[in-house]
């Protein structure tokens, strides 16, 4: 059977899709966290690497995504294959998705999606492919996200995420006047004048 790892950090969506997967006979639970660290010491005191980690973006305050290259530094360390990434949120923003993919995932599943749209994620992980559901491509020029510094697409991804200017602060140990500096390069970089237009691009 297929090894997966959860990290989520909603008990209810570990033990549903957990069961779910269980239940279909063809795959086994590795392991489940629901924080960063957790998750880390997880896969370093593992016997087995897990062949899938499903991952959420969502994990508190932190960002699952910053999950990845920690697992990449300990599969480098334990000189063991990385595991498939699938990334399962409540996003559906194009802009969040386009990020997981580019931080090293191989498929984005929204928690929306039906069960048989997570199988055909995880199969063309195992097939070596990647995966996002057409209607999630990025429309928009990409040229506009291209030409935000790293900071500022930090500031974009939490924004998405609705964390307030001052959430963003805090959570990147910045000033808040350094935030809305850096809100203003955004807003001339990308055309919009407000958060809300900014969210919704």
């Amino acid at each position: 059977m297929t090894s997966i790892m959860l990290i989520d950090d909603h008990p209810l969506a570990v033990n549903g899709i957990g069961a779910w997967l269980t239940g279909t006979g063809k795959y086994k639970i590795a392991g489940t966290a629901g924080t960063l660290d957790k998750a880390s010491k997880l896969i370093e005191d593992s016997s087995l690497m897990p062949e899938i980690v499903i991952l959420d973006i969502s994990l508190g305050i932190e960002n699952g995504l910053d999950f990845i290259p920690r697992l990449k530094n300990i599969c480098e360390k334990r000189k063991l294959p990385m595991p498939g990434i699938l990334v399962c949120s409540m996003y559906e923003d194009p802009f969040l998705i386009k990020q997981a993919m580019e931080s090293g995932a191989d498929a984005y599943v929204p928690k929306s999606a039906d069960s048989d749209e997570i199988l055909k994620a995880i199969g063309e992980i195992l097939n070596g492919n990647t995966y996002i559901n057409e209607k999630y491509q990025i429309t928009e020029p990409e040229h506009i996200w291209n030409n935000l510094t790293r900071r500022e697409n930090e500031i974009v991804s939490l924004l998405k995420r609705n964390f307030s200017t001052a959430q963003i602060s805090k959570n990147l140990f910045i000033s808040i006047r350094t935030v809305e500096n850096h809100l203003s390069n955004i807003y001339e970089k990308t055309g919009v004048n407000k958060k809300d237009e900014l969210i919704n691009l």
